[in-house]
């Protein structure tokens, strides 16, 4: 309550400020600044602080909370709040507290969500600020010093993030770890809050995540295999028999194919062994390796084929491939590796 009033004051305050006390009278003016003395520059703060965050709340977490149908533990979680991600206040009963949030509504225990002055405070150490450009173009200095270099420049409007004040200089803070300096005066500085997710964009992201991951293993590069011009050349042909057709990743699947071959021990240990061996590729036995060869493969397969002696691949490490459909694995244009 006392809080509140004191709020209530200091907004008075601030409004006779502007108005310069018109009305007040001596008497109203010195009972006011006798009051206002009463306050100290933390109470200012926390004051602020607690107007700042009316009708908002941070999720007090290290890594997330859930958010749920209803005000109960038992309810379904429709979402969830990660570290740094705020909200309005929708509702509240008995401990728990109804949050808008991105494109989640929901209930959160206020166990987990911090409130005015623990928000300011909790937002000072999770959440990113950024600084939005108010001059028509900002300097962005080596040092926190108008003596030091100029080696960038911000036009109006833009954001960056930055970190500490200190002096009237803040931080840039850029990816690779690079520290610089801008003046404080030409920005306005905010938080760069989060905002819940609904289960649904959780799930698509994990599946993305994956799927990313599972890239990058089979398309990691094997290291290259010393070869000879006529290997490059039978290579190519084996690649335009099987695959002549097929998108340039599934080209370079089935040179890759074959130099996983080669690596793996179980397999002759050469490329003209592993294609020519009996019963493997069935191009190589009719002929038609050969006759390629013999006319030139084409630019699009020998380029296929060095990027397989090169280490790449987009099958990872597999072994065989076949017509797609009727067996798991990676399925490139109309063929299954596995």
């Amino acid at each position: 309550m006392w809080k509140k009033g004191m709020a209530m004051l200091l907004c008075t305050a601030m409004w006779l400020c502007l108005t310069g006390f018109a009305g007040l009278g001596t008497e109203g003016e010195d009972t006011l600044n006798s009051l206002m003395s009463q306050l100290t520059a933390e109470d200012v703060e926390e004051i602020l602080a607690e107007n700042r965050w009316d009708g908002m709340v941070l999720a007090k977490v290290d890594s997330s909370v859930s958010v749920r149908a209803d005000a109960t533990t038992d309810a379904a979680v429709i979402g969830r709040m990660f570290k740094g991600d705020a909200g309005e206040i929708v509702e509240q009963s008995e401990g728990w507290t109804m949050v808008q949030s991105g494109d989640v509504t929901g209930w959160v225990s206020d166990d987990y969500l911090a409130f005015g002055q623990e928000a300011e405070e909790r937002a000072e150490e999770d959440v990113p600020k950024v600084a939005t450009v108010t001059a028509q173009t900002l300097k962005v200095r080596d040092e926190a010093s108008t003596e030091a270099p100029v080696i960038d420049l911000i036009g109006m409007g833009e954001t960056i993030e930055v970190g500490d004040e200190q002096d009237g200089w803040l931080e840039i803070i850029y990816s690779d770890g690079n520290v610089n300096y801008v003046s404080a005066e030409y920005v306005e500085v905010s938080y760069d809050y989060g905002e819940a997710k609904t289960i649904e964009e959780i799930k698509a992201e994990e599946a993305a995540r994956k799927a990313a991951e599972e890239k990058e293993k089979r398309t990691t590069n094997l290291g290259a295999i010393a070869a000879s011009a006529d290997d490059l050349t039978l290579l190519a042909a084996l690649i335009q028999a099987e695959a002549g057709n097929q998108p340039y990743e599934g080209q370079v699947a089935v040179g890759a194919v074959v130099m996983n071959r080669v690596r793996s021990g179980a397999y002759p240990n050469s490329i003209q062994a592993v294609i020519s061996a009996p019963g493997q590729f069935g191009p190589a036995a009719t002929g038609q390796v050969a006759a390629i060869m013999a006319s030139g493969p084409r630019a699009v397969c020998i380029q296929a084929a060095q990027a397989a002696l090169n280490g790449e691949t987009t099958v990872g490490t597999l072994t065989h491939f076949r017509r797609a459909g009727g067996i798991d694995g990676i399925v490139i244009g109309n063929h299954v590796f596995y």
